[in-house]
């Protein structure tokens, strides 16, 4: 599964962003994973189960179901904050340029208040630009890409103007540990009319414009417009969506009490949910009471929700183009072989097949795939059906239904 990862400058709130995602409330919590790395942490999707459209008390496995919500656990790349040329070494920018290769995509968290200066000291709240804060994680990414590739250019296009080899192949061989394929490569070639077969002819600008439209066409960015609890960030929202960027107003920090004081019983409280509820007032400090009545007022309020999940939501599903799938072994039941009701939910690339979901939950069962029935309008499906968002699905293979 492609990943989505969290970067941008120092101070900004991206640590703690990261900490908010994967700090998940008793409620979610739970679910066994094996170890992963140290930069990588588990996060969760929220969508509207498909329980209630349905009729039935699900019972999950995989994820979890909470009134109708179901959230289901991901993971998701931090990286260290990156400062003006990193791309050269500066600061722990190639540990963070390093750590990029594993991101599909990119949530970049700006200091939408402007409170920090380019390599992220505090100034006064409006002095700072948003958008500069995401450009330089654009730019810096580009002059690495460019970096990376100059380094064999000139053996590259020997290989291709003396026909031992294709631009494309080659250019896809160069990025291949970024997640960057044959086919992104021919399709930004082809956007910027630029000729494969005499790669010398090329300018340094092509060569850089080159790699800003693949940076842009496989590492796309959604922006989280963080520190909405100060009131010089509603003009840094707005800066950012003129600026062209998918923006999320957010407040790293304010979801993160909210997910702690959720842990600890004091507020009932889902990421993603618009307001809290106190249960038992008795157990609160003046100063949680007034923090949690500030969070209200001045973000839940005012701009509907932390935006916290919105954030990851629209990373997995806008950006990377995931669709949540519910397999089943009975479609009459909806149930697996031990009798739960919508036990799992599968996160597959949209445009997904029948068979891929097969694949996706045991490489036995794509092998021996039959067909699959649709548990909904109860009718067969072909191995060519393109799933949809909420299907449920059961597989019928060779001797098995899965």
């Amino acid at each position: 599964m492609e990943l989505a990862g969290i970067v941008g400058k120092p101070n900004v709130g991206k640590s703690t962003m990261f900490a908010a995602m994967t700090l998940a409330p008793v409620e979610i919590a739970g679910y066994p994973f094996t170890t992963i790395k140290p930069n990588r942490g588990i996060t969760y999707l929220r969508i509207n189960c498909v329980c209630k459209e349905l009729g039935v008390k699900d019972n999950p496995r995989n994820s979890k179901c909470i009134d109708g919500v179901r959230f289901i656990p991901i993971e998701i790349i931090d990286t260290p904050g990156i400062i003006r040329k990193a791309h050269e070494g500066r600061g722990l920018g190639l540990q963070f340029l390093d750590e990029i290769r594993q991101a599909s995509a990119l949530i970049v968290v700006a200091d939408a208040a402007g409170a920090t200066d380019p390599d992220g000291n505090p100034v006064k709240p409006g002095s700072g630009d948003p958008v500069e804060d995401v450009r330089l994680v654009e730019e810096e990414i580009d002059y690495w890409l460019r970096d990376l590739l100059t380094v064999d250019w000139r053996k590259i296009v020997r290989i291709v103007e003396s026909k031992v080899g294709k631009l494309e192949e080659e250019l896809a061989k160069k990025f291949s540990g970024l997640r960057i394929d044959e086919s992104a490569v021919r399709d930004v070639l082809h956007e910027l009319d630029l000729n494969p077969s005499q790669p010398s002819k090329w300018s340094d600008e092509d060569l850089f414009e080159f790699v800003r439209k693949l940076r842009e066409k496989t590492k796309p960015i959604i922006v989280a417009a963080n520190k909405i609890d100060l009131p010089e960030a509603e003009d840094g929202v707005k800066k950012l969506k003129k600026a062209g960027y998918e923006v999320v107003p957010v407040s790293a920090e304010a979801e993160r009490i909210l997910r702690m004081a959720a842990e600890k019983k004091l507020i009932k409280y889902l990421p993603g949910d618009s307001d809290f509820e106190i249960i038992d007032d008795s157990k609160l400090t003046s100063s949680q009471r007034k923090a949690l009545n500030l969070i209200r007022e001045k973000i839940l309020e005012k701009w509907g929700s932390t935006g916290v999940q919105e954030v990851v939501n629209k990373a997995y599903f806008d950006l990377l183009k995931y669709i949540p799938v519910y397999p089943v072994e009975d479609p009459e039941k909806l149930t697996d072989h031990d009798g739960n009701v919508l036990p799992d939910v599968y996160i597959l690339p949209r445009g997904s097949t029948p068979r891929d979901l097969a694949y996706a939950i045991h490489t036995d069962l794509g092998k021996t795939f039959l067909y699959a029935i649709d548990a909904r309008r109860k009718i067969r499906l072909g191995e060519d059906y393109k799933l949809k968002w909420g299907d449920v699905i059961s597989i019928v293979a060779a001797g098995k239904r899965g």
